[in-house]
């Protein structure tokens, strides 16, 4: 996506994720831990039904974090250079899709939703992309400025810097 000129903006989107890695471990064999003790409890009180749903419950946990990880692996990349604005998404997979729009058309809308959320949107020539989808509203928002702080800059001719 860099073609070695300057830009006005060159911005990587990603979601957050506010548990790493070594955390997601420590937090799996916790639970683990905690379920052993009740398990054996259980085993005791001679109510062992009780013992692979508790599996199960762990199995679900570690399923739907390890979800978490994966879908985090999702970007993002918008630059804005003297060649135009360009947006390209990469999915979890890994796939990427690149859009270019002409900066002269290109607009900002942020879109305002009930119960204070938002959706950012790029639109040009017709078409809206969907930007941030993963982004807080706050940060939404900010991203918006940002852009249309850019394509104003691009439209005055100061350029990048």
């Amino acid at each position: 996506m860099h073609n070695g000129k300057p830009a006005i903006f060159d911005l990587e989107l990603r979601p957050n994720r506010s548990l790493d890695r070594r955390h997601f471990r420590l937090m799996i064999a916790g639970v683990a831990a905690i379920f052993l003790l009740m398990g054996v409890r259980f085993l005791v009180l001679g109510a062992w039904p009780i013992l692979p749903f508790m599996l199960a419950d762990i199995a679900l946990l570690w399923w739907a974090l390890r979800a978490s990880y994966r879908s985090g692996r999702e970007s993002e990349h918008l630059r804005l250079d003297s060649d135009g604005l360009e947006l390209v998404r990469i999915a979890a997979h890994g796939a990427a899709r690149s859009t270019r729009l002409q900066p002269h058309w290109a607009q900002v809308e942020l879109e305002q939703l009930a119960n204070n959320q938002n959706r950012l949107w790029l639109k040009a020539h017709g078409a809206r992309h969907p930007v941030g989808r993963f982004l807080s509203p706050a940060e939404r928002v900010d991203i918006a400025r940002v852009i249309e702080d850019g394509l104003a800059r691009y439209r005055a001719g100061t350029g990048p810097g």
